[in-house]
């Protein structure tokens, strides 16, 4: 049976190959079990990266929402093909940007192209917090669209902490928060002032998150009233 993973080391021996072989490029590329995109793809990763670029990578790659955004909208732009746009923006795979594509037409919402957070729990316990601490955990994720794990590790705290400020943050606000069971004050007994300037934060960070989106969506309206 076909091997249907490779080296680094082997990859470039199979791009080099090539060249050297008298069979056809269809004969070749059977001979060792992949396609020929497959091997276009190595070609693309060699260029970009060297062998390292063609080494089996054992970390998840994410990209941001800006680059997201910026692929499929070139993409309905009509500025390239798949794989012209996968080299553009350097991405791994066409069907990463097939799959970005289809949960914006589907969705509609600037959710569908925000990282998708991990469900693989990081190994790290539980820790006390600051009030402001978990604010900043909360927009680490929701503004600046990190995963649960990846900032579970930025801030040295367990996946099951990051999610659940998150989630409470969501549904009650910032002042949900507190940590009622500490010195904090709760937020029944937060002044007039600091409860004024926790909702203008928090808005501020809502204002922001729709404006870069309504951006977004602009851009692609344009575009497809062109088509």
């Amino acid at each position: 049976m076909p091997r249907t993973r490779f080296t680094g080391t082997e990859k470039l021996d199979i791009l080099l190959g090539l060249a050297k072989t008298n069979l056809t490029q269809s004969a070749y590329f059977k001979s060792y079990g992949i396609a020929r995109d497959t091997f276009i793809r190595w070609q693309r990763l060699y260029t970009q990266g060297g062998l390292d670029g063609l080494r089996e990578s054992n970390s998840w790659t994410r990209y941001n929402s800006e680059l997201k955004q910026q692929a499929v909208i070139a993409y309905l732009n009509k500025e390239g093909s798949l794989i012209d746009i996968q080299n553009r923006f350097g991405l791994r795979s066409t069907k990463q940007l097939r799959d970005w594509v289809k949960k914006f037409q589907y969705n509609g919402t600037n959710n569908s192209l925000t990282a998708t957070p991990s469900r693989k729990q990081v190994g790290i316990m539980s820790r006390k917090t600051t009030f402001e601490e978990r604010i900043e955990i909360v927009e680490y994720v929701t503004v600046s669209e990190h995963s649960y794990s990846q900032a579970a590790e930025h801030f040295n705290v367990s996946y099951q902490q990051a999610r659940s400020w998150v989630l409470k943050a969501k549904a009650s606000g910032y002042t949900a928060l507190k940590d009622h069971r500490g010195r904090t004050k709760p937020s029944e007994e937060m002044t007039e002032v600091e409860r004024l300037r926790l909702e203008n934060r928090q808005l501020k960070t809502q204002i922001k998150e729709q404006e870069v989106y309504d951006l977004f969506l602009k851009k692609v309206r344009e575009i497809q009233n062109k088509e």
